[in-house]
């Protein structure tokens, strides 16, 4: 990254400033439409809508990039964000909010699309893990002073000027950029049952951990000012998870490895299963003191947001090494993104059923699930584990391709068939001691030709 640093942090900058502005808006939207007095089915409805816009981002804006080009395309996307946060300045019409948020979500994850596709063409082999290291950074500072922002006590509209605001200023960097507009990479689908077929922990991990995260980030706001608490505190309480989320990257990744990615998800998920049950333990029995919230935002931020990077790993895991994973990855980003959509509106309507209870009450029954999904899921040994990588899911599609461990002896691309089929070898091969017999590369040729 040396050659070109000035560069890359010029579109760092960019990113910090959506981030910034997907944090402030993304984490808002809750309490302002509580302090409107909407219920949390439709708060959930509205909520879900921006993620509605990520999906089709994934499916049309490649289509405008294509058309127009990078920078003319950043330019275009960042100026319909504008519009549309301002526009909820115009009407209190919840229509027209939710058609406006789908918009949002739309616009956010296609300017993701277009920063990650430089980050992915133009760092090198060499340097795209530093590259990734320091999107997480850029990642969990920003949505953090993103939400820090809400205790300033800003007005609805303030919100969305600022937010407006985050975003253009988010364009600048970009418009004076002189790197060269890189090729977008082909589209290319994967069955997600066949996925399930081949890592079905990876991806019920990936789904899970959409609908954990972002129904914390979605509905956590509506469900402390339902328990009387104040926006300041409501933002401390999700700073703790952030800042738990971003220091156990780390560990999480260094445990990953020695333990394998099977135990390190059942740790995470039964760490969130644990801070949930205890929030839910403490606020039955009548405990109402804030720090019981602060204590449940210090599990989730330590169990939650490592699930996506996690299960990423496994799949890697659970493929032959000199097999491509990007479309894999791809497909788990997908699934990732279809539990962002649903967590919203489960979580709203639970919590309209379940009244206080129920948002604590949805935390624990997924990460139960979870834990019991990673239970029953046998552990791949040492010997055919890759690397771990500390992948951010606030991404689009594009960053699949930034992941540095396909930068090294990957010669093929991904076949479902060979896949499968070596999963089921090695699901042959493991012993009752849990060992399993490794292949040699030669053997592997011969495998292939006899195929």
């Amino acid at each position: 990254m040396t050659g070109q640093s000035n560069k890359f942090y010029s579109l760092f900058f960019s990113v910090f400033f959506l981030f910034a502005g997907f944090g402030l808006f993304l984490n808002s939207a809750g309490v302002e439409l509580t302090k409107m007095g909407v219920n949390n089915t439709a708060i959930g409805a509205l909520n879900a809508a921006f993620f509605v816009g990520a999906v089709l981002s994934a499916v049309a804006a490649h289509r405008v990039v294509s058309g127009v080009g990078h920078i003319r395309g950043f330019s275009v996307f960042g100026a319909v964000f504008a519009m549309a946060a301002l526009g909820h300045m115009m009407t209190d019409n919840l229509w027209a909010w939710g058609v406006l948020r789908v918009i949002l979500g739309f616009c956010y994850y296609s300017l993701l699309m277009i920063v990650e596709s430089w980050f992915a063409e133009q760092s090198a082999a060499t340097a795209r893990a530093r590259v990734l290291a320091f999107y997480n950074v850029v990642y969990y500072t920003a949505f953090t002073g993103g939400i820090a922002l809400l205790t300033l006590k800003f007005s609805s509209n303030d919100i969305f000027t600022l937010a407006a605001i985050l975003v253009m200023a988010a364009m600048l960097p970009v418009g004076l950029t002189r790197m060269h507009a890189p090729a977008l990479p082909p589209r290319q689908r994967i069955s997600l049952p066949r996925l399930f077929a081949i890592t079905p922990l990876a991806l019920v991990g990936s789904f899970i951990g959409g609908l954990l995260v972002n129904g914390f980030f979605t509905m956590s706001s509506v469900f402390l000012l339902k328990q009387g608490y104040d926006v300041k505190q409501i933002s401390f309480f999700l700073m703790i998870a952030m800042v738990g989320g971003f220091a156990v990257q780390f560990p999480v990744a260094k445990l990953s490895d020695k333990f394998g990615r099977r135990a390190a998800i059942l740790g995470s998920a039964l760490i969130s299963f644990c801070g949930a049950l205890t929030g839910l333990a403490l606020m039955f029995v009548g405990f109402e003191e804030v720090w019981v919230h602060y204590a449940v935002a210090g599990f989730f931020g330590l169990g939650l947001f490592t699930l996506y990077a996690l299960s990423v790993a496994r799949a890697n895991d659970q493929l032959p090494n000199d097999m491509s994973t990007v479309e894999v990855s791809r497909g788990l980003l997908f699934s990732y993104g279809i539990g962002s959509l649903l967590a919203p509106l489960g979580l709203g309507f639970v919590m309209d059923q379940a009244g206080n209870y129920g948002f604590y009450a949805f935390f624990a029954l997924f990460a139960c699930l979870l834990s019991l999904m990673a239970w029953k899921q046998k552990r791949v040994p040492v010997e055919q584990r890759s690397v771990h990588v500390n992948v951010p899911a606030a991404a689009s599609q594009v960053m699949a391709d930034l992941d540095p461990r396909n930068d090294s002896g990957v010669v093929r691309p991904f076949d479902e068939a060979e896949a499968q089929a070596y999963v089921d070898e090695l699901n042959r091969g493991s012993g009752e001691d849990g060992s399993t017999l490794v292949k040699t590369p030669a053997e592997n040729e011969e495998r292939k030709d006899s195929a």
